[in-house]
């Protein structure tokens, strides 16, 4: 009997498709629930990742390759995740290395399970339409813009040099820009495809993240502070002295700015200052945060309000991406708008002056 081709062997079937419908977000959750049921059960993770690879395609699947491969040389999962950017977030990846060394990793795990999980709510689902409509917008707009500004305007130069008239200033102006634009074109093509580079670029990317982010962005802040009280939360729940906490995170931490602070806080730790005043001299949390751990009595109360204000922060950062979006939308069509204003002032007083002319 002949097998369907649906029943046969071997990866016929896709998670992802060949077109980019699912998020990097997406893939890494997959990634994280992959891992943490392989340390539940005390799985070998190795040959469950090199099946998670087949069900991917592109970069991510070269991804999850490489990091099976580096598995194989007997190195455990962390420092095979730190080894393979983009296999997980850069937080994530902190987040494990520090359940490890605290040993609270299947606490960890749990917690990131909850707190990464790809948002279906209204930040993201307004980020990703807007991006969307962007490109679309820029694609088309483009594409139409630059019909009208190297063919339909030179021609009309060339009517306007055969009846000896003179082209209104509007169109002059429009004229100069697209001549600047030819004279420049190899300057930005070469210009587009570095910047294409460095947005696709794994290492450029990572080395923004990781050195300006959190400088120029205040929602990177937001998030980073808040994975940093989550992380705390959950040693201090497990009992483990902060001195510790910090030292790992001080290590570890892929931000040299939040590195060098939380190094800062440790040594007056082990200096003898109270530890919620050494996170507050070094701008880690915030007096009214300080006020909050202060009051709280034990290790269950400080873990809770450790993770509340993580989950305010994190709900901020969010409400920040809809108001930057909200902000940025309506300004990207009036730039649109205004060039395509101009293109369509240009034009009508090409033909009102032409038309004139002749008449006259």
């Amino acid at each position: 009997m002949r097998v369907p081709f649906w029943q046969k062997a071997g990866p016929t079937w896709y998670l992802s498709t060949w077109w980019p419908g699912e998020s990097l977000d997406s893939m890494q959750y997959s990634l994280l629930s992959l891992l943490a049921v392989a340390n539940e059960e005390r799985l070998d993770p190795k040959p469950l990742i090199a099946a998670l690879a087949d069900e991917h395609r592109g970069r991510y699947r070269r991804r999850l390759r490489l990091l099976a491969k580096r598995l194989d040389s007997k190195t455990t999962i962390v420092p095979a995740l730190e080894k393979t950017p983009y296999a997980l977030s850069d937080s994530v990846v902190l987040s494990l290395r520090f359940g490890s060394q605290s040993g609270t990793l299947a606490q960890t795990y749990k917690q990131l399970i909850e707190t990464e999980k790809p948002q279906e709510g209204e930040s993201r689902t307004t980020q990703g339409n807007a991006r969307g409509y962007w490109a679309v917008f820029a694609g088309t707009m483009t594409l139409i813009l630059t019909f009208f500004m190297f063919f339909i305007i030179p021609t009309f130069k060339k009517m306007f040099d055969e009846f000896e008239l003179k082209l209104p200033i509007a169109t002059r102006r429009l004229l100069m820009f697209v001549e600047w634009v030819s004279s420049s074109f190899l300057l930005v093509v070469v210009v587009g495809f570095a910047l294409g580079w460095l947005v696709w670029s794994y290492r450029s990317r990572r080395f923004f993240r990781r050195a300006v982010a959190d400088r120029m962005f205040g929602r990177t802040s937001l998030l980073r502070s808040s994975q940093l009280l989550r992380m705390l939360s959950v040693a201090v729940e497990a009992g483990r002295p902060l001195a510790g906490s910090l030292s790992t995170l001080a290590k570890y931490h892929f931000d040299k700015n939040i590195r060098q602070r939380l190094l800062s806080a440790r040594n007056e730790v082990e200096q003898g200052v109270p530890a919620w005043t050494s996170l507050v001299d070094a701008k880690i949390i915030s007096r009214d945060e300080f006020q909050a751990l202060s009051g709280a009595s034990g290790h269950r109360d400080q873990a809770w309000t450790l993770h509340r204000m993580a989950t305010l922060k994190q709900e901020i950062a969010n409400q920040r991406v809809i108001v930057r979006t909200a902000f940025i939308n309506p300004v990207v069509i009036l730039i649109f708008a205004s060039v395509v204003l101009w293109i369509c002032f240009s034009f009508l007083s090409v033909l009102a002056k032409l038309i004139t002319s002749l008449a006259g």
